[in-house]
């Protein structure tokens, strides 16, 4: 009885490792799939529009996983430049990361599109343009680029010029200045149709180089002209508004397909959640901007809509002629026959808000 009883507990035993072992071969590896992105920018989510984004998407892909993807995030620049991210992000070395638009243009150079001068009036109209058909051509152009586009939302909004010597109000006040810009081509034809040089530098030089004189000032977007201490050497701003600024969360294409499709699910969900952060912030930001420049003693200005066609006549042709030499001129046509749409559209829904209103008015 007593050895009828050892041979059961035995087998019992035995069927169990081998249920343990069967169960360990078949099950999904231990541990949460882990996601890490580099970012530039500090990581406090209440300073800059990327780390509020990405507090965001970390929040919704690790709670809507339930664990399953751990979002690990690298701000400041600490996994490299803007391009050595990009290219970690496409070998696999990391899995994401965020990229400006003036950086993104090395790699879909159409990007460039959104430089053109003095097209966007508010944010408003970026936001529909890149709801609609050139924003799914631009993913596509990401996708064929070897990258899963997650977002694309406002980089600190439009563009200003920060300077040392003068307040930029004309094109012609441009004229012989130093005036640093990120590296993309169309931007360096704005500044050059305006007269001034526009040497690339990195942004962590920019504050020493506009200390020492190598540089006149920057143009930049006007939510980071306060940015790491900027208004500490610049002495005027001028907020132009003559350009768009975006950035972009791009993902591994290889990692990406590879993932369980409810979890690719909940990543695009996240990201669509992250842009409207993005925007949220950038604009918050951005508003902030012109009292904190002030109070730091930068003088600040704002070009009437006369000095703005000025620049326009000025600026626009030669990025355009760029453009349609580069991408040809269907794709410049319909870039800006997007924005004409996305005008009158806003146009369209606030006259029909106006008129809810004034119904329930009377």
């Amino acid at each position: 009885m007593r050895r009828d009883r050892i041979q059961k507990t035995a087998l019992m035993l035995v069927t169990s490792l081998v249920l343990l072992l069967i169960l360990g071969l078949n099950a999904p590896q231990a541990g949460p799939i882990v996601m890490k992105i580099g970012n530039p920018g500090p990581a406090d989510p209440h300073k800059h529009m990327i780390a509020a984004a990405t507090l965001e998407f970390k929040d919704y892909v690790e709670r809507h996983t339930q664990g399953g993807i751990k979002v690990e995030v690298y701000p400041g620049f600490q996994l490299g430049s803007m391009p050595q991210m990009v290219d970690q992000t496409k070998m696999g070395a990391i899995q994401a990361c965020t990229v400006f638009s003036a950086a993104a243009t090395l790699y879909v150079p159409e990007i460039n599109l959104i430089y053109i001068p003095f097209l966007f009036s508010s944010p408003e109209i970026t936001w529909r343009v890149f709801e609609g058909p050139m924003g799914e051509q631009f993913n596509k152009l990401w996708l064929k680029a070897g990258f899963v586009p997650l977002y694309m939302a406002d980089n600190g909004g439009s563009r200003a010029f920060g300077t040392t010597k003068r307040q930029i109000k004309k094109p012609a006040d441009l004229k012989g200045l130093k005036i640093r810009i990120p590296e993309s081509q169309a931007l360096k034809i704005f500044m050059e149709s305006c007269g001034a040089a526009a040497p690339v530098i990195t942004f962590n030089q920019l504050y020493t180089s506009i200390q020492t004189g190598i540089v006149d000032g920057l143009e930049t977007p006007v939510a980071v002209l306060s940015f790491a201490s900027l208004d500490e050497v610049i002495k005027y701003a001028s907020i132009t508004n003559h350009t768009w600024d975006m950035v972009f969360l791009i993902v591994n294409q290889k990692w990406f397909k590879n993932l369980p499709k409810n979890y690719q699910k909940i990543l695009i969900e996240a990201g669509r959640h992250a842009e409207q952060v993005c925007r949220g912030m950038s604009e918050t930001l951005a508003a902030q901007e012109v009292d904190k420049l002030i109070e730091k003693g930068v003088e600040v200005y704002t070009p009437t809509p006369a000095e703005r066609e000025e620049f326009r006549k000025v600026t626009q042709k030669p990025v355009t002629d760029y453009l349609r030499k580069e991408f040809g001129d269907k794709l410049v046509d319909d870039f800006m026959a997007e924005v004409k749409k996305a005008e009158a559209e806003a146009t369209a829904a606030t006259r029909e808000h106006l008129k809810l209103i004034n119904q329930y008015m009377k």
